[in-house]
């Protein structure tokens, strides 16, 4: 699974290489899709707070196609299917695995019609037995901004305002680091982004044929990571290479 991932890169600097034209902003901060929406050549100096620890529940940038344009918005990191009586269940829906997504009742529909990328410099994962277990993390060898394949669905609250939820999808980890973990996030291809986005059919099995060309470069991290109150740069700094 991706339990845990960073997102160090000003939102100018990703909606540069995602291609995004407008962003969700309310206060000065990255805001849901119910809130207005400009485009990114009007966005100012906003104050941008790099997460090097980002975990479940979490507020999460995450990129749709609206009106056949790219928008860059706030969603809570775990999945709220509409249908859900409490929105506690968003905590055990972080992840939705590709070889079943489109089967899950929590799922298929947020597949077929919301689909989004999740922008992330990288993300951890954990080898070994519970006790002893190392942390590791992996990000783009040319230290890009990677773009992990998510859903997205809203939840009605009951004083009327919407839930905005997303979750990551994750399939069979690559060769070179399944003895590290056996899952890793669903990765997209700079020319495959814009059609997970806005194909009128899911595109999973292209996108996962595509995806081991991305390539990954991992290192043993410290233990900080497994605290979530922990969230510095020297976090991700131990460099040894994978």
């Amino acid at each position: 699974m991706c339990g845990r991932f960073t997102l160090k890169t000003d939102p100018k600097v990703i909606a540069s290489q995602f291609k995004v034209s407008s962003i969700a902003i309310l206060e000065g901060r990255i805001a849901d899709l119910t809130s207005p929406a400009i485009p990114m050549s009007q966005l100012g100096a906003e104050p941008f707070q790099p997460n090097f620890n980002v975990a479940p529940t979490h507020q999460i940038p995450a990129i749709v196609s609206q009106n056949s344009e790219s928008l860059l918005a706030a969603f809570s990191w775990g999945l709220v299917p509409n249908w859900a009586k409490d929105p506690a269940i968003g905590s055990r829906m972080i992840n939705a695995r590709s070889e079943t997504v489109a089967e899950k009742p929590s799922f298929r529909s947020a597949l077929a019609k919301r689909r989004c990328i999740v922008p992330a410099d990288g993300w951890y994962e954990w080898q070994g037995s519970p006790g002893k277990k190392i942390p590791y993390y992996f990000s783009a060898t040319n230290d890009s901004v990677l773009g992990l394949a998510g859903i997205y669905e809203s939840w009605k609250q009951p004083d009327g305002q919407l839930l905005w939820s997303a979750a990551i999808l994750t399939q069979a980890a690559s060769a070179d680091f399944s003895y590290i973990h056996d899952r890793m996030p669903v990765l997209l291809t700079p020319e495959l982004q814009e059609i997970w986005l806005s194909a009128p059919v899911s595109p999973l099995n292209e996108v996962l044929d595509s995806a081991a060309s991305v390539e990954i470069q991992a290192w043993e991290v410290g233990a900080g990571v497994g605290n979530v109150r922990n969230n510095s740069a020297d976090l991700i700094t131990n460099q040894t290479l994978f």
